[in-house]
């Protein structure tokens, strides 16, 4: 691979650990003949993050969700998404060099919210979650596909990706999905079982190429995006 005159743009976090790491890695890379980009930009060949998942989900959605390849470097807890490990950040190299990798295609959900005032869209790598108020029981219809399914009733549901089936689903008892499936799950949080209503408890996978939509019964819903 001809190194010469590609363009990366490294992002990272303020930890003392993600600065070590960066720095070693831009040396490696201005010894590779690579131009190190000050901001991020869509002339990119290559993307760098350095840092925990946290950073990695923060920078795809600085960068509004790129199609330009990304590196992840763990320096955190976690790393789901970050994989390679700022201890060999020259083997790293060498491995993308000699096309010794996998690209990990990744597709995000997305909700289209609509208010008696606006309409509005919203994107979430891992998850999003619909909520009524903080301060009251979630009360909404569920369809899929325009086929109701049920009036739902409990703290909110959540709609994760198959990468997201990791992190905040897999803390409600959803199933865990392997990333190369392409669905969405639907995990309640907290339902009620009461005779007005009969909520689902268990997760729901569905293609995504599925519609789901969500209808606020009394109360508007609101949603958090991951």
């Amino acid at each position: 691979m001809n190194t010469t005159g590609k363009k990366i743009f490294v992002f990272r976090n303020n930890k003392t650990s993600s600065q070590i790491a960066y720095n070693v890695l831009t040396g490696i890379l201005e010894e590779r003949n690579y131009e190190i980009l000050s901001e991020y930009s869509e002339d990119a060949d290559l993307l760098a993050c350095v840092g925990g998942d946290g950073t990695f989900l923060s920078f795809i959605h600085k960068c509004r969700f790129p199609s330009i390849p990304v590196i992840g470097i763990n320096t955190g807890h976690l790393g789901f998404f970050q994989e390679a490990s700022p201890d060999d950040l020259r083997g790293t190299m060498d491995a993308i060099e000699n096309g010794r990798y996998k690209i990990q295609m990744i597709k995000p959900v997305q909700a289209r919210v609509v208010t008696p005032r606006n309409t509005f869209l919203r994107i979430g790598l891992n998850e999003i979650l619909v909520r009524g108020p903080y301060s009251h029981v979630s009360q909404f219809s569920v369809s899929i596909d325009d086929t109701k399914i049920q009036d739902f009733s409990g703290d909110g549901i959540l709609v994760s990706t198959s990468v997201g089936s990791t992190a905040y689903n897999y803390s409600l008892d959803g199933a865990l999905v392997s990333p190369d499936l392409d669905v969405l799950q639907l995990t309640p949080v907290a339902p009620m079982n009461t005779n007005a209503y009969r909520c689902f408890h268990s997760s729901i996978l569905l293609p995504a190429s599925e519609t789901i939509t969500f209808r606020g019964i009394g109360r508007s819903t609101c949603g958090s995006f991951c």
